[in-house]
């Protein structure tokens, strides 16, 4: 394992993102948000499944409503502990209906799970919420026995890129400058080098991209907040003005609507990174991005 010292980065308000995933567990229409979570949880599930394995213990971080352990049958592992942030988005999470499930309320940069203890984690659009990442991908490894695996899925550096140029030309155009009021995200060779200095090997990454299409921009910043995925970094404006968004809808519009409405791009970093083994050989494989469309 590297001995090279990692920055942490300080950039997300962590108890805000909990305030926001317990509000979205007490919607009523919270299907109506569940389009991407839902998608992406389950292609992670469909990637686990490309590991011909019987895993002892398996955890999943962030867990949400359950989007990846929802899938598990009883041939893949034993027994899953659900991990969240949020309790009350815990207590709503679903379950395997055939493999013994534990929910846990735990924070990802903080996992209470003893070292060489567990043999799979896995993850859906949760991670690029942490801080401290570094932190987080060496207490994974730590859980992790000898050959376990840890795979995940995360929002990339160009998620939400046409809302961001957006937002920024309203601002200066109305308002002489602009504030963030998308959170920054990680970019794919980072997370790689992340898990790399981590201590993870046999690496595998690849990038897909959804697009969804909205009918305007206050109905894209809906979806967002009902699915949690607003913003929470620390240096977030509070609000937008009125006009600002008006503008905002326009430029969206002007340079990237479509007949089908205003495209929103996310894009899904997913990688998959074992624990050392004799048995090994070590090697990062990045495959290029594939591109999928929403409506």
């Amino acid at each position: 394992m590297s001995n090279r010292q990692e920055t942490v980065l300080n950039v997300f308000d962590r108890k805000a993102k909990r305030l926001q995933r317990d509000r979205i567990a007490e919607l009523e229409d919270y299907k109506d948000y569940e389009l991407i979570k839902e998608e992406i949880g389950y292609r992670t599930y469909d990637r686990l499944c490309d590991i011909k394995r019987d895993f002892e213990v398996g955890v999943e971080l962030g867990a949400g409503r359950g989007y990846v352990s929802r899938h598990i049958l009883k041939e893949m592992m034993k027994v899953i502990f659900q991990c969240e942030l949020s309790g009350k988005l815990l207590r709503t999470a679903e379950v395997s209906p055939e493999v013994p499930t534990h929910k846990i309320i735990a924070d990802e940069e903080f996992i209470p799970f003893k070292e060489n203890s567990v043999s799979v984690f896995f993850s859906s659009l949760s991670l690029h919420w942490v801080n401290d990442l570094p932190g987080c991908f060496r207490q994974v490894l730590t859980a992790l026995k000898p050959d376990g695996v840890f795979l995940g899925s995360m929002f990339g550096g160009e998620t939400l890129f046409e809302l961001r140029v957006a937002l920024q030309l309203a601002e200066q155009e109305c308002e002489g400058g602009f504030g963030p009021h998308v959170s920054p995200f990680t970019e794919p060779n980072d997370v790689g080098n992340l898990l790399s200095r981590a201590g993870f090997t046999m690496l595998t990454l690849d990038i897909d991209e959804i697009t969804v299409h909205y009918p305007g921009i206050v109905e894209l910043m809906d979806d967002l907040k009902g699915m949690a995925e607003n913003n929470c970094a620390w240096n977030r404006k509070p609000m937008l003005h009125r006009n600002t968004l008006e503008v905002a809808e326009n430029k969206y519009r002007e340079m990237y609507g479509t007949e089908k409405g205003l495209p929103a791009t996310y894009q899904i970093i997913n990688f998959i990174g074992w624990k050392p083994d004799p048995s090994q050989v070590s090697e990062i494989v990045i495959f290029p991005m594939k591109k999928r469309s929403k409506q």
